[in-house]
C-alpha cells in the first residue's frame, strides 16, 4: 500500500482539490466535520484544514479517512481518475433501492427512479450537493423533526389514521393550514421549487438522517405543487414502511400511488374540518353549484377536481351532482390549459429554508456559497423569500 501511494504522488492533484474531495466525500456519507474527525481520532480544527486544502493528509490519515469514507486513497487523491480494476469492493450492505448519486438517496416512487436517468438528474444532484453543503456550513441539524419511519396500515382507513397522525406531530390537528409548505420547512423537512421535466413531483429517502427532500416542480399551479407536497410526503412513509417489512419498495405501484393520494387529501382536507365548512353553508347534497364549490376549496388550498371528489367521499354530495360538476371543472381545464377556475389564491414562497441557508452562507463570506448561489441561478432555481 506504501508503495502505491508514493507512485501516486506524482499525479496527485492539488491540495485544495484534495480537500474539496474530502469535503464531498464526508457529505455524501452524511457526517459533520465534527463526527469524522472524532472518528478519525482527531481534532476539527485539523481536519478544516484538511478540506481547505492547505496541506496534503498524511498517509495514517488518508488510510483513515478512505477506510471511514468507505472509499480509496485514490479516490481521495486523485478524484478525476477512473477507479483500478483491482479496488476493493464496498464494506457497506447494498441499499435497499436504487440510489441517487452522488448522495445516497434513495427514490420513493417509480416516478423518482425514473428520474434518475431523465435530464432532471444533474439538477437534481447539484441541487442535493449544494443543500447539504449549505447545511454544513451553517451548522444546522440534518434530521426532520417529525419521525418519516411508523406502523400504518395501508387501507382507506389507515392512510386516514396516518394523516391525522401527521397533522397531530405537526401540531395543528384538524386546523385549516394556509401554507403547508412553511409547516414542512419548519420541521426540518427539505423541500426544493424547481423546474421539471419528468415528473411534478419526486422525492427521496435521506435514511442515515431521517430525512428528506421532496422536489415540487416550479410554474405549476399552488394548489398542485401542494397536493404534490402532502404526496410526497405519503410515498416516503410507504416507501419507508416497505422497506422495514422488507418488501419490495415498488411492487404495488397503482396500489401505493392510490394509498399516497388518499394521505395527501386527508392531510389537506380533513374529514372534522371538511364537515365543519359544508355544515356552516347549510347546503344539501343535491344542491351543490360550481361557485360554491369554488368558494369552499379556496380554504383548503386544494384544486376544484380534488375538492370535488372529496365531498363525494365523505357523502357530502351526491354522485349525479358531483359528475355535473366534473364535468364542468375538465371543461374549464381543457379551455383554460389546467388552469383552475375561480383563479388561485394561495401565494407560496417557495425554497424558503434553502434561500435563508444560501443567505446565512454568504454572511459568512464563504467562497462556496458564492459559487453554490451561481449554480442555483443557473438552474433557474429561486430562493428568495
Amino acid at each position: 500500500m506504501k508503495t502505491r501511494l508514493d507512485t501516486a504522488a506524482p499525479e496527485t492533484t492539488d491540495p485544495v482539490t484534495v480537500g474539496g474531495t474530502i469535503r464531498e466525500l464526508r457529505r455524501r456519507a452524511h457526517l459533520s466535520q465534527g463526527e469524522l474527525a472524532r472518528r478519525l481520532g482527531m481534532r476539527q480544527g485539523p481536519l478544516c484544514n484538511l478540506e481547505q486544502g492547505k496541506h496534503f493528509p498524511s498517509a495514517h490519515v488518508l488510510l483513515r479517512l478512505a477506510a471511514t469514507l468507505n472509499t480509496t486513497t485514490d479516490r481521495i487523491l486523485r478524484p478525476g481518475r477512473p477507479p483500478d480494476s483491482d479496488t476493493a469492493p464496498s464494506r457497506q450492505p447494498a441499499p435497499c433501492a436504487t440510489s441517487l448519486a452522488p448522495s445516497g438517496l434513495a427514490p420513493t416512487s417509480p416516478a423518482a427512479r425514473t428520474s434518475i436517468a431523465s435530464p432532471d438528474s444533474a439538477a437534481i444532484t447539484s441541487v442535493v450537493r449544494d443543500y447539504l453543503a449549505l447545511e454544513d456550513i451553517c451548522r444546522v441539524p440534518r434530521q426532520a423533526r417529525v419521525p418519516l419511519q411508523t406502523a400504518f396500515n395501508t387501507a382507506s382507513a389507515g392512510m386516514a389514521r396516518l394523516a391525522a397522525q401527521f397533522r397531530a406531530l405537526f401540531g395543528i390537528g384538524d386546523a385549516v393550514v394556509f401554507d403547508p409548505l412553511e409547516l414542512f420547512e419548519n420541521h426540518g423537512l427539505r423541500v426544493v421549487f424547481m423546474p421539471l421535466a419528468s415528473a411534478s413531483s419526486l422525492s427521496f429517502y435521506d435514511a442515515p438522517n431521517g430525512n428528506v427532500f421532496i422536489f415540487i416542480k416550479a410554474g405549476i399551479n399552488p394548489e398542485k405543487q401542494m397536493f404534490g407536497l402532502a404526496y410526497e410526503l405519503g410515498r416516503v412513509l410507504l416507501f419507508t414502511r416497505a422497506v422495514f417489512l422488507k418488501e419490495p419498495p415498488f411492487g404495488r405501484t397503482a396500489s401505493a400511488d392510490k394509498s399516497a393520494r388518499h394521505f395527501a387529501a386527508c392531510f389537506l382536507m380533513p374529514e372534522s374540518a371538511v364537515r365543519t365548512s359544508v355544515a356552516q353553508t347549510g347546503i344539501r347534497p343535491d344542491e351543490w353549484d360550481l361557485d360554491l364549490l369554488l368558494r369552499l376549496k379556496h380554504r383548503f388550498g386544494v384544486s376544484a377536481e380534488t375538492f370535488n371528489y372529496r365531498l363525494l367521499e365523505l357523502d357530502l354530495i351526491t354522485p349525479v351532482r358531483q359528475a355535473e360538476l366534473r364535468t364542468a371543472i375538465k371543461t374549464h381545464y381543457d379551455a383554460h390549459a389546467f388552469a383552475e377556475p375561480g383563479q388561485s389564491r394561495r401565494i407560496l414562497s417557495p425554497n424558503g429554508r434553502l434561500g435563508d441557508l444560501l443567505h446565512t452562507a454568504l454572511l459568512r463570506s464563504e467562497r462556496e456559497a458564492r459559487e453554490i448561489s451561481v449554480r442555483l441561478k443557473n438552474l433557474t432555481l429561486h430562493a428568495e423569500r
